[in-house]
């Protein structure tokens, strides 16, 4: 069989005593023939199921998930051959789920292939557990702040904060946050403090529109010391100031520059922490910026409650009797689905008109009233691609500040096979094979004439193809 012929590779490698490998890494940091020989000596032990040798091992090892000229990493190796034991110390140490070797071939489906119920039951398990489940956060999603809902009504709180020296205000211009760029060319927020936009606001005609964002801290690389961690708690507020001309803040601060969101995935350079920040206020002044006026009369409205609600100035307009989601910030949900195919041996993906030259992405849409999350996914790709869902399943979801969306990622298990694109929506659908996509998510088909590829990792779609990468078709 094509797996036991894999085994043999690692059959004979030379005997040097851990120790003494380890010690010799650490010698040489980074050095090529001696991080290669720790691999293979991993990749054997796993094989062969000498637990103290790779506990060793990966304690000398800075990547668990080497692999060889094959594919096959540790935790593939280790499931093959039913060590279970083995198994759990690399899922301990991060041994990622779901990596594919050349075959195409996760280590859950080699155990599936072996029989191993063991190993086939900690591999679903531990995708399931609550730490693995952070792990899929997906960007935008890492917002820090403590939102602090109770202190919006708090006027006197809210007075004394905003002139707090350790407050922190991000500006927007037209819904472009001002930034700076580090020595390294990344891309970072930069607070101004009250003292500073003191000195610009008294000069604007409007006051700017200002949203409490919340209390924390923000992990950056800003700071000149590097020690962002360690940066006080303090309060962080948004500012529209789309009339202040870009000199001006420039004056304040000249690394300071307006961000162009001419391409969208400009708005994908950020920190993970500071992106699920950027995303918050964006959405929120965006929101500002079209209900200026009262949806119910078209009366003038005033804002209220740190910028978490709208009210009609006029007295006896409807939207001020009762809870209306006239007077509070909107997000609008959309459905994006990876779809499998009733066999699971392939996935639906689709490409629009506007989309790079061979990009595919998975299809999505906006939620209607009355409708659930389910019934949007199998009315969406129904519509799209002619192709009927049956059982629907949760993945994880992702804010999307364009203006603001909640992207709602799901996996939805194909009852039909045969296509009909929805031309107004799609230039083309086609189901693809798992190996092909697990090459393609990779990057192995650089060199092709006609290359796949995936919206970036930071676009939950890429986060459900993967998702769709590791599991198993037997599992279905």
């Amino acid at each position: 069989m094509f797996l036991v012929g894999v085994l043999k590779h690692c059959e004979h490698c030379e005997s040097t005593p851990v120790s003494s490998l380890s010690t010799m890494e650490s010698d040489i940091p980074g050095s090529p023939d001696i991080t290669k020989r720790l691999s293979d000596e991993l990749l054997k032990s796993a094989s062969s199921g000498d637990v103290a040798r790779v506990t060793r091992l990966l304690a000398g090892l800075a990547n668990v998930n080497v692999a060889d000229a094959q594919g096959w990493t540790s935790l593939m190796f280790a499931s093959r051959n039913g060590h279970e034991k083995i198994v759990r110390l690399l899922l301990e140490k991060g041994c990622n789920i779901s990596l594919v070797n050349k075959s195409g071939q996760t280590a859950l489906e080699i155990a599936d292939f072996w029989n191993q119920s063991a190993i086939i039951h900690l591999l679903i398990n531990h995708s399931k557990e609550p730490d693995h489940q952070h792990q899929t956060t997906n960007y935008f999603g890492h917002n820090p702040l403590d939102r602090s809902a109770n202190k919006r009504t708090d006027k006197e709180w809210l007075a004394a904060i905003t002139k707090d020296p350790k407050t922190k205000f991000l500006l927007f211009s037209q819904s472009s946050p001002y930034v700076k760029y580090d020595e390294d060319g990344r891309c970072h927020l930069c607070p101004f403090s009250y003292s500073q936009v003191s000195s610009f606001l008294d000069s604007l005609s409007n006051p700017p529109i200002s949203v409490l964002l919340g209390l924390g801290c923000v992990s950056s690389n800003v700071n000149p010391s590097g020690d962002s961690n360690q940066e006080e708690q303090s309060a962080w507020f948004a500012l529209d100031v789309s009339n202040l001309e870009e000199e001006q803040a420039q004056k304040i601060n000249p690394d300071v520059q307006l961000m162009s969101l001419k391409n969208p995935l400009a708005m994908m350079a950020f920190q993970d922490q500071e992106a699920g920040v950027v995303a918050q206020a964006r959405s929120m002044l965006e929101w500002h910026d079209r209900c200026k006026y009262c949806p119910t009369c078209g009366s003038s409205m005033t804002v209220h409650e740190a910028g978490y609600k709208r009210k009609c100035e006029k007295q006896d307009c409807h939207s001020n009797r009762g809870i209306h989601n006239t007077s509070y910030p909107r997000t609008d949900p959309a459905a994006i689905m990876i779809v499998i195919s009733p066999d699971g041996t392939k996935c639906l993906l689709g490409r629009k008109k506007q989309f790079p030259r061979g990009m595919y992405s998975c299809l999505a849409g906006f939620m209607e009233p009355g409708e659930t999350i389910e019934d949007a996914v199998r009315r969406e790709v129904h519509e799209e691609s002619g192709i009927r869902v049956g059982k629907v399943e949760y993945h994880s979801s992702q804010p999307w500040p364009m203006p603001s969306q909640l992207m709602i990622g799901c996996i939805a298990h194909a009852l039909t096979t045969d296509i009909t694109i929805d031309k107004e929506e799609l230039e083309d659908a086609r189901w693809f094979p798992k190996q092909q996509v697990a090459k393609s998510l990779q990057g192995r088909v650089k060199g092709e004439s006609n290359p796949l590829f995936f919206p970036p990792w930071k676009a939950i779609a890429h986060q459900l193809i993967k998702a769709w990468i590791g599991m198993s078709s037997s599992n279905l």
